[in-house]
């Protein structure tokens, strides 16, 4: 029986309809243990903001989050480097308020032929007058 049940894989669906919901793609360098996430939709690039070491994540010019950029991503998610090639799906939220920006991050990841789901929160304060906002950045 899947770990992950079809009702959340459809919640999480159902997000990229909702208004700041964006879908995004992956890249992912075993090399180097990098895992790349990215709008799929144009945009500016601003600035990152490193919310821990070797954690990025990127906003643009609207001050909206257009990427994550993950360092030691199989250390960081406890999986082995293979099972992050193709991931089953992603979904972050990313909430900033005047004070901090956080993140939670839900992975699917195929690992031994079993769906497995792997969680990353972070914060750091927002010293980058980023305002007030939510967003969700979700596979399709």
């Amino acid at each position: 029986m899947s770990l992950i049940k079809e009702e959340e894989r459809e919640l999480w669906r159902d997000k990229m309809t909702q208004k700041n919901s964006y879908e995004v793609e992956y890249m992912y360098d075993e090399s180097a243990d990098i895992l790349g996430i990215k709008v799929t939709r144009d945009f500016t690039y601003q600035e990152t903001i490193e919310l821990d070491e070797g954690l990025l994540l990127d906003f643009d010019e609207d001050n909206v989050p257009t990427a994550l950029e993950i360092h030691d991503a199989s250390k960081r998610l406890n999986v082995p480097k293979n099972s992050l090639n193709e991931l089953i799906f992603f979904n972050m939220k990313v909430i900033v308020d005047e004070k901090s920006i956080s993140i939670n991050a839900i992975f699917g990841i195929l690992i031994q032929s079993k769906e497995n789901k792997q969680e990353l929160e972070s914060f750091t304060s927002n010293n980058y007058n980023i305002p007030n906002m939510e967003a969700n950045l979700v596979t399709a």
